[in-house]
Formats: structure tokens, sequence, C-alpha cells
């Protein structure tokens, strides 16, 4: 009777069936979401964090578009709600930029490599997460997405180890990676499952303003003064997140 309970448990949990096209379809969403990654790498070293937020929020302008190729559906209020935040986010960051000096050719360089990436994601994520429906199917898409990225940035790390002369792996060094590890995974859980809609557009919209946070609550963590243009800017974003409900 134990081993009757047992097997339908299991059988209860839904675990995915793994087959040629699952596999397929968990190894081209590893391998474009490494590539956004190394595209924000390529970013970051072009332009500063508060410029590559405007970089990314243009990716807003065309990702319903996107979306609405491979998925058939476009929300006109999801639309506007982009373009309106692109629009805030953009005069923001360009006032805080004012004092400094906004290296064009740089930003161009740096549209032109990430904006065809997250457009290219955000139009095809639905699609490779197609059928990923329950929270245990959703783990395992994710659990061996981040294998594919590892072994992706392993070999990577391995090509680039002879230029390394000390790598510094003190006790301390390697609690930090367990914790970013598992804020890792937590983070691609959250992250696969809000990309993988039709309606994702709306979430692309706070995905792409990501470094802002950062900024700002790296200023809380350091006890540095926020002004109230910031708080703003982002009640602002969540306000017009609103409309389309």
């Amino acid at each position: 009777m134990r081993k009757i309970y047992l097997h339908k448990r299991f059988d209860s949990l839904n675990f995915p069936v793994f087959s040629a096209t699952y596999v397929i379809k968990i190894v081209i969403y590893a391998l474009v979401v490494q590539l956004v990654a190394y595209g924000y790498s390529y970013v970051y070293k072009k332009i500063n964090i508060m410029q590559s937020v405007v970089v990314n929020k243009l990716s807003d302008l065309l990702i319903p578009l996107a979306l609405f190729l491979t998925t058939g559906y476009l929300n006109f209020k999801s639309y506007l709600v982009s373009i309106l935040t692109t629009i805030l986010v953009a005069i923001y960051i360009f006032y805080k930029e004012k004092k400094a000096e906004l290296n064009k050719s740089a930003m161009l360089k740096s549209a032109l490599v990430i904006v065809p990436l997250l457009v290219f994601q955000s139009a095809i994520s639905p699609v490779l997460t197609r059928g990923v429906g329950n929270i245990y199917d959703l783990i395992f898409f994710t659990i061996f997405t981040i294998y594919i990225r590892g072994i992706i940035a392993l070999i990577a790390f391995i090509v680039k180890i002879k230029h390394i002369q000390n790598l510094g792996l003190s006790k301390s060094i390697l609690l930090i990676y367990a914790c970013r590890a598992l804020l890792t995974l937590l983070a691609q859980i959250t992250y696969t499952l809000s990309t993988s809609s039709p309606q994702s557009s709306i979430s692309w919209v706070f995905l792409n303003i990501t470094p802002l946070y950062s900024v700002l609550f790296g200023n809380l963590i350091l006890h540095e003064k926020i002004k109230w243009v910031d708080g703003m800017v982002i009640v602002l974003i969540f306000i017009l997140a609103l409309i389309p409900k």
C-alpha cells in the first residue's frame, strides 16, 4: 500500500516529460539568455549604468511588436505604457547625466548590440517555454538552463584562465559565490516565469530598468542620500504599469 501511495504521490508532482524537443528548447533558451548576458557585459564596458538604462529601455518600443509576431497578442495599453515609461526614463537619465559627458557613439553601438538581443529574447521566450505550466516543470527548466549557461561560462573561463594570476578563492569568497548561486536560481525562475507569457511586454518595462534599481538600492545600503526625484520615477513607472489593468 505504501509503495502504491508513494507512486501516486510522485505521479501527482507532474515532472516534465523529457523529449528531444524539450531538450532543444532548453538549449536554445539558455543560449539566448547567455547571449543577452554577454550583450549586457559589452554595454557596461562601453557606457555607465545610468546611460545603459536608456539603451535598455529603447527595446521596450519594439518588444510588444515582436511578441505580436510570435504570439499574436498585442495589448495597446501595455504598448502605451512601454512608450511612456521609455520617455520618462530617458528624460530622467539625461537630466541626471547632464553634467556627464555623453558618448553618443558608444551609446549607439551599445543600443545596436543589446536592443536586438532583448527584442529577440522577448519574442522567442514564450515560444520556447510553451508548455512549462507547473512549478516543478519551471524549476527543472530553470535548473537545466543554468547548467547549460554554466557550461558555456566554464568554457569561457578556461579559455581566459591563463590570463588570471591569482583567483583568491578564500572561504568568505566561496560563501559569497554560494549565496550568489542561490539568488541566481531564484532570479532565473522568476525571470523565466515573467518572460514566458504572451503578455510579458509589461514585465519587460520593469526588467529593462533593473540597473536603476541597483543604483537606488545601492545608495540605500551605503546610506547615501536619495533625491525625491529618484523615488518618484520608480513610483510613476509602477502607476503607469497599472494602466493595462
